[in-house]
């Protein structure tokens, strides 16, 4: 009886064990739209052919089926196919209007050697890619040949990234504490208000800026470009006093300006920056102390005993655009720039003193008003209480 048992429970366990020894594969080329590109198209996309590639396990005879399923919310909105080296395969259920559709074997039996390819289709409901959806968290699809397969092959096809990207350069600059300057001037001969703090270049994201080995297409499927005349609008965070403007221009020496920006005590504001050329961003100081705060790597700034500051985070936001989406994390900040103050010479001086405090605003006011209010009631309770 005990080996009645056991034979049962090893035969149960080989049924089960060899089955999912033999299950299909799926591999292929990640489908990386431009975020902005499928938005625009109202999640209706071309998917290139050959991006989904399947290897049965065992052969497949003539009259079985292979079903295709997409992501969640994903429709064919045309008829995909199936193709092989040896065989071909009819379109049997689902497809146009469905998420998935099932194929069979129409004429030669399919081996295991030659591959199976899904050639190029449209989706429709693609809308989750209408947000950057990287690419180690593709949307997955999967193919299933059934009675042979235990359980679906999946490979993470559909991603999408933000559309653009950028290289981004800091400049060098010294503020000159001596007279006449007294911190109020970028060192130079002679002094000056104005400086250029970095560069920029800007262009249409062509692969994905994580590994550079995926292409970013546009809703048709086609690469990805962005139409004639967009421009960006750049931000570089930070804390800023003592700056009357900033602004872009066509060269290094800020005398070819095309853009004015706004400057606060939070960040500095570059629109109607061109794409596809090199641009530099340039400030000029008010006759106030300068200050740069919060720039810079790991916190550190001028206005304090951390003197350096270089710019550790760069913005793009759409400016006359629709076709690309804001982001920082697609801008490759090859050096964030050095801006420290000097006594005249071409080495950083340490500092200290206190940094320009930005004025209250109305909520803030009434919060603060708020919050007296309620200390000064409770400190009244106490004295009564008492």
């Amino acid at each position: 009886m005990k080996r009645s048992v056991k034979a049962l429970a090893l035969l149960a366990i080989l049924v089960v064990c060899v089955p999912a020894g033999l299950a299909g594969t799926l591999s292929g080329q990640v489908a990386d739209y431009n975020a902005a590109k499928v938005r625009l198209a109202n999640g209706v996309l071309v998917v290139p052919a050959n991006a989904a590639i399947y290897s049965a396990s065992s052969t497949l005879p003539i009259g079985s089926s292979i079903t295709v399923t997409l992501p969640s919310g994903f429709q064919f909105a045309t008829a995909p196919t199936l193709t092989s080296a040896v065989a071909t395969f009819t379109l049997a259920s689902g497809g146009i209007g469905s998420q998935s559709a099932t194929f069979t074997v129409a004429t030669v039996s399919v081996s295991v050697a030659p591959v199976i390819t899904l050639g190029t289709y449209t989706v429709s409901g693609a809308t989750a890619l209408e947000t950057v959806t990287p690419i180690a968290n593709a949307l997955p699809i999967a193919v299933q040949a059934i009675g042979f397969d235990p359980s679906p092959a999946s490979f993470r096809e559909f991603a999408s990234d933000a559309g653009i990207q950028a290289a981004f350069a800091g400049a060098i600059q010294f503020v000159d504490l001596t007279p006449p300057s007294n911190g109020t001037e970028f060192q130079g001969s002679p002094d000056s208000l104005t400086a250029v703090i970095s560069d920029i270049a800007i262009s249409p994201e062509t692969t994905d800026f994580a590994t550079n080995t995926v292409f970013i297409l546009g809703a048709d499927g086609q690469p990805n470009t962005l139409t004639s005349g967009d421009t960006a609008t750049v931000v570089i965070p930070g804390q800023y006093g003592g700056l009357a403007r900033v602004f872009v221009s066509t060269t290094s020496d800020c005398l070819h300006p095309i853009s004015t920006g706004t400057v606060s005590f939070n960040g500095l504001t570059f629109p109607n920056v061109p794409i596809g050329t090199e641009e530099f961003f340039c400030v000029t100081g008010s006759g106030a102390r300068i200050e740069l705060l919060g720039g810079g790597p790991g916190g550190s700034h001028i206005g304090s005993t951390q003197n350096v500051t270089g710019f550790a985070t760069v913005v793009l936001n759409p400016g006359s655009s629709t076709d690309f989406l804001a982001t920082s994390t697609n801008v490759n900040i090859i050096y964030p720039g050095d801006i420290c103050y000097t006594n005249g010479g071409s080495s950083c001086v340490a500092v200290s003193f206190p940094t320009s405090v930005p004025a209250l605003s109305f909520w803030g006011i009434g919060a603060l008003v708020g919050m007296l209010l309620l200390f000064g009631a409770w400190m009244l309770k106490t004295k009564q209480a008492a």
